[in-house]
């Protein structure tokens, strides 16, 4: 027979495991609040696509305007004309005195990255940056038509040249500083500054910079000039001595050293000098300087010059020689040949262009390689410096000057071009300072500084060329260069110049392999040296081949050719290019998205009609919605309210054009983070009635119990300590009894 005390202990422990279970079933259930992140069945990609945190660089399209500009090319001249020399010259002089020039306290500053951010500035003045830039200024002011722009690349460079003599000439000693933070002075800092302020002279006619020009030679020639051996040392102190010892690191040659370079920077100065002052001592050293450059500076069986020989007369870098040198070689001896006229400088000049072309020049990616191995021949400079192609393209201007060949011109075009499409920076203007030798930018961002005087020698080298070629005409445009059939009529551009004027322009062209015809092409009347044509639409599958010819005003020809196209159906889809998702591909929900897209038709001359967005959370329904054109070529979608429940979504985009033809992008993916609200679950509503009823009872009944047992155990308790002291006095009388006995 079961007692009642065990009956009531088996149901203190059903209802105790009952409550235990309850409380686990609790614990299990959905909560009022849940923070998750789901993983997409979708099987999301990774993504290198940068995060838009809707704070991007857009420097270039806020620049302000600024007064150096010549409206008509700055403006009205599609970039379909490049390369127009005027044009592009005119634009990098825009970025280099809007961002280069102090115009506080006077000169230019070195460098800056390649967004032209002012907080990468290096502040540092070099003068032969600054002597450059009066340069490049005062050819431009020659190039440039309108009058207004003219006098304000002067005024500049004259202010640049005022920069010049009162904060980087030594007024105690004489002579040039290297800049304002090396008191320094060497050849090619004189040279340069010399041809600066002569050149401010013959414009301006202020005899202080003639001054200036003179005294720099003088202090040259009293403290570097070597005249038993016709050449100048490479480094000098603030007082004029030869240097104990070069600085450096970066440039490590010995005081004593004679480099090939800045002597002949010095004897061009010299050339400049001799046709000021009409005095033969200039004429005498700018000879004798190229005596030893020759004989002593130059490699035997190649013909190419080193850098020069260091105070103990051993080659420097007898490896190896650098195309900068040999450009400069080569225009010194172009300017000695045309101050002269000695044959002798005309068979060298040309014999060492030959040489330097046959080392230097890359056939398969176009441009000049840096360097040339002895050691090995195949060895080439991995990179392609921008101040190097201009230096050549200098070189080569000269080349085509003195024999009016077109061989010169075409290669020299050839290297403006690779300029332009390797080193040229089309989105902030502006070259970048080198390239991979294929032309594939480097891992370096420091390849992509702007610096100074590769801005102020791409200013004069594209100035003079456009001022000075003779006849000559740049590649040939057509627009829309993908005209499509029986709609697009299509106009061919091209700019040719000479020095002595342009008889014509010929557009030589032939339709579907007929016999050439040839249309005499129309000056425009906006743009000077530019000169055009049209054609009619044409029928499907029509091509044409054609040339230019150029006949100037002496009877002297260039042909620029062939090209061909032909007019096409438009079956291209649109290209869309997401820019990117604010404020990031992980959003709280219920936060505002904004997506833009970048979506251009394809060809350019082409509309984007229509774009499109689909989404939808994995699992879900898919939905879309259309963006809005904010831009030309930029949409943009803005969901306000953002999205309410948390998880992966996936999204592309749709573009159609005016034609009909329609595209897609690939799926990407964004993620909704953060707290999904739910209403109470009934799952706790019936948790909860059940701790309700039967927790609550239960643990009421356990404590009654506990109270009642608890209060059994102290009555028990005092019971026996009742009975303990009761049978304690009854053995003190017990043992009372006995003694008294026994006594």
């Amino acid at each position: 027979m079961i007692k009642s005390k065990d009956i009531r202990s088996r149901i203190k422990r059903l209802i105790l495991y009952l409550f235990l279970s309850v409380f686990v079933l609790g614990s299990i259930l959905p909560c009022v609040s849940v923070s998750f992140r789901t993983t997409s069945p979708l099987n999301p990609r990774e993504t290198n696509r940068q995060e838009l945190s809707w704070d991007l660089d857009f420097e270039a399209y806020q620049k302000p305007s600024l007064p150096f500009k010549l409206e008509i090319l700055a403006e009205d001249a599609p970039e379909g004309y490049f390369p127009n020399f005027l044009f592009y010259s005119i634009e990098i002089a825009n970025s280099l005195i809007d961002y280069l020039y102090d115009n506080i306290s006077g000169g230019f500053y070195t460098s800056m990255d390649e967004h032209w951010q002012e907080s990468s500035i290096n502040k540092e003045k070099r003068t032969y940056d600054n002597a450059q830039a009066i340069l490049a200024l005062l050819k431009l002011s020659d190039a440039v038509i309108n009058q207004t722009e003219r006098e304000f690349a002067i005024d500049v460079a004259e202010k640049t040249g005022n920069f010049l003599i009162t904060d980087l000439y030594d007024e105690i000693n004489d002579g040039f500083f290297t800049s304002d933070s090396s008191k320094f002075k060497k050849p090619g800092i004189q040279a340069k500054s010399i041809q600066a302020l002569l050149a401010l002279y013959e414009i301006t006619g202020n005899v202080t910079y003639l001054d200036k020009a003179v005294k720099a030679f003088n202090f040259l020639d009293n403290h570097a000039w070597d005249n038993t051996a016709g050449n100048y040392v490479y480094l000098l102190s603030q007082n004029g001595e030869v240097a104990d010892s070069n600085p450096n690191v970066f440039d490590p040659y010995d005081p004593q050293s004679k480099r090939v370079d800045h002597n002949v920077l010095m004897g061009d100065a010299l050339l400049n000098l001799y046709q000021v002052e009409s005095e033969e001592k200039y004429l005498t050293k700018a000879q004798r300087i190229y005596d030893f450059v020759n004989t002593t500076c130059r490699n035997v069986s190649t013909g190419l010059f080193y850098t020069g020989i260091n105070g103990s007369n051993i080659i420097i870098e007898n490896d190896y020689s650098d195309i900068f040198i040999n450009s400069l070689v080569l225009e010194f001896l172009a300017h000695l040949y045309n101050v002269t006229e000695e044959v002798k400088y005309y068979n060298d000049f040309f014999t060492s262009l030959y040489t330097v072309l046959l080392h230097f020049w890359d056939n398969r990616y176009g441009g000049f390689y840096a360097t040339y191995s002895y050691i090995d021949p195949e060895f080439r400079d991995a990179k392609k410096y921008t101040e190097r192609q201009l230096y050549g393209i200098r070189a080569l201007d000269e080349a085509y000057k003195i024999t009016n060949n077109s061989v010169f011109y075409n290669l020299l075009l050839d290297v403006v071009e690779f300029l332009n499409e390797k080193l040229y920076d089309n989105i902030h203007t502006g070259y970048f300072q080198l390239t991979n030798n294929d032309g594939t930018p480097g891992a370096d961002s420091s390849w992509n500084n702007k610096n100074a005087v590769t801005q102020s020698l791409a200013i004069y080298s594209l100035a003079n060329l456009w001022m000075y070629s003779k006849p000559g005409v740049m590649n040939a445009m057509w627009l829309p260069s993908m005209p499509i059939a029986y709609e697009d009529s299509v106009t061919i551009v091209v700019a040719a110049f000479d020095a002595e004027g342009i008889s014509n322009v010929l557009f030589n062209f032939s339709m579907n392999d007929e016999p050439y015809q040839i249309v005499e092409m129309v000056p425009n009347s906006l743009v000077g040296n530019m000169f055009n044509t049209t054609l009619d639409a044409q029928s499907e599958g029509t091509s044409i081949t054609f040339n230019i010819i150029v006949n100037d005003s002496l009877g002297n020809q260039l042909v620029r050719g062939s090209y061909s196209f032909s007019w096409q159906v438009d079956e291209w889809p649109p290209q869309i290019l997401e820019i990117g998702i604010s404020p990031g591909i992980e959003i709280p929900v219920n936060s505002e998205i904004t997506i833009a897209v970048s979506a251009q038709d394809v060809p350019l001359q082409g509309d984007v009609k229509f774009v499109r967005i689909y989404y939808h959370l994995a699992g879900e329904e898919e939905e879309s919605i259309a963006l809005e054109r904010i831009d030309p070529y930029i949409w943009e979608v803005t969901f306000e309210e953002g999205f309410p429940i948390p998880g992966t979504y996936g999204y592309y985009f749709e573009a159609i054009d005016n034609r009909g033809n329609f595209a897609y992008n690939s799926i990407n993916y964004f993620y909704i983070v953060g707290h999904l609200e739910e209403p109470f679950p009934f799952e706790m509503i019936i948790g909860g009635l059940i701790i309700f009823l039967i927790f609550i009872p239960a643990v009421l009944y356990t404590y009654v119990e506990y109270k009642k047992k608890s209060a059994r155990k102290i009555l028990k308790t005092r019971r026996e300590t009742r009975y303990q002291k009761r049978r304690g006095k009854r053995n003190k009388r017990g043992t009372k009894r006995i003694r008294s006995t026994e006594m």
